[in-house]
């Protein structure tokens, strides 16, 4: 019987983003790095998009294992019990693979991936008889302590969480899956700083996720309205507040500027009032224009008007939309830390130092205010972001790390060396 390689994407959809267009993308580049057959472990919604968006060579050599618990089947994978369910549907998930693995004994390999972080690492790593590959993992990161105020009342809820992050390296659970797995891909320097010593002399750097391709490199900054753009999940997390304070900031100390200013906020969540209140009390309105959640297509079309991307997540593993903005030669602001600064150290944009709330805030209006009147400065990013895109983060580039990975688990089961 045909070895086969089990990739465990709990979501994973061709047809959405975030966490399931990551899942979607580490299958395709599997496919393409490993020609044996494939098992796909993953959520029944996801079942028929993916054996539908596969080219036919691929499909023939993947069986999909979808399941659900019961009643739960529809869940949206943006629903706030979702976390919770993913814990359940894992433990659920190592009996299915129990089960078929010990009536065929043909998996191998099992790469586990999708919804990774780092203190969560499923019990796929259980499964007798298979290698076990963990990640890329994230969620090592921690929001700074001067965020307090962007929490407001769940900073206590934040605070357990540091504390959890700095014991992950005895959490035995963690300790186990980390043991076992023959390697261990890890998105940022925070995650990997918060694993154990041996685990991480055989991980692998390697951002979750990445772009397809870069888009066309249009002028930025040429208009008489300089047009800022934000997209994101309104969460305290993701600290719209701050770019707001600093248009605050804007229209008290250089209303000129203010005047220009054009800002474009897509995105959805529990801060929407709290963000459309703040609007209307510091007098926004005519500068600030939440717009809601739209569809890709519809963000794209937003990438390709604007001249500048503001990031402001305060704790992020990455950041898809960073991402998605520089390979469409939008520059981009962002804080000096977590997944924003591996992704803009080759360039793109500007990092800004924040070691206070203060410093953040004033860091933005000082960028802004700068760039505002510097289209060649401007270009010269837009022009350094697309080929920092073509250079580390397109899907392709993952699928050659994970071929190399794949081949070293797979060839040499007893011995394993990576380069960084």
């Amino acid at each position: 019987m045909s070895k086969r390689i089990l990739l465990s994407a709990f979501a994973c959809d061709p047809a959405m983003g975030s966490e399931p267009y990551v899942g979607w993308n580490w299958l395709r580049q599997l496919l393409a790095a490993y020609p044996g057959p494939l098992l796909l472990l993953t959520r029944q919604q996801h079942a028929a998009p993916v054996r539908a968006a596969l080219p036919a060579e691929e499909a023939a050599r993947l069986e999909v294992l979808a399941f659900d618990l019961p009643g739960f089947a529809g869940l949206d994978h943006r629903h706030r019990l979702m976390k919770l369910y993913y814990v359940v549907w894992q433990c659920a998930a190592l009996l299915v693979v129990l089960w078929r693995q010990g009536r065929r004994q043909d998996i191998s390999l099992i790469h586990h991936c999708t919804y990774n972080v780092v203190d969560m690492p499923g019990l796929l790593w259980l499964v007798p008889g298979a290698a076990f590959l963990w990640g890329p993992i994230g969620g090592g990161q921690v929001p700074p302590a001067w965020a307090a105020p962007i929490y407001g009342r769940g900073w206590a809820r934040e605070r357990r969480r540091r504390r959890m992050k700095r014991l992950i390296r005895y959490n035995p659970l963690v300790l186990l899956a980390a043991w076992r797995a023959r390697a261990i891909l890890v998105a940022n320097e925070d995650t990997l700083a918060v694993l154990p010593r041996f685990a991480q002399a055989k991980s692998v750097r390697l951002l979750e996720t990445a772009v397809s391709t870069t888009g066309p490199l249009r002028p930025r900054g040429q208009g008489d309205r300089f047009r800022l753009l934000w997209v994101g999940q309104l969460e305290p997390r993701k600290g719209l507040v701050l770019l707001l304070q600093a248009l605050r900031t804007l229209r008290e100390t250089a209303p000129t500027l203010f005047a220009r200013l054009e800002l474009a906020v897509v995105g959805s969540g529990p801060e929407q009032a709290a963000m459309q209140q703040a609007v209307a009390d510091w007098a926004l309105a005519g500068q600030v224009r939440l717009i809601g959640a739209l569809d890709y297509q519809a963000v794209q079309a937003l990438y390709a008007r604007a001249d500048l991307f503001v990031f402001t997540s305060v704790q992020d593993t990455s950041g898809n939309v960073l991402l998605e903005a520089l390979s469409n030669g939008l520059p981009a602001l962002a804080f000096d830390h977590q997944g924003a600064r591996e992704i803009l150290a080759g360039g793109g944009g500007r990092r800004l130092p924040a070691d206070s709330l203060e410093q953040a805030v004033e860091g933005l209006v000082s960028a802004i205010t700068e760039l505002a009147d510097a289209p060649a400065q401007l270009q010269a990013y837009a022009e350094a972001a697309i080929d920092n895109v073509n250079q580390r983060f397109l899907w392709e580039q993952k699928g050659v790390v994970l071929r190399r990975v794949l081949d070293e688990i797979l060839q040499d089961p007893e011995s394993l060396e990576f380069l960084s």
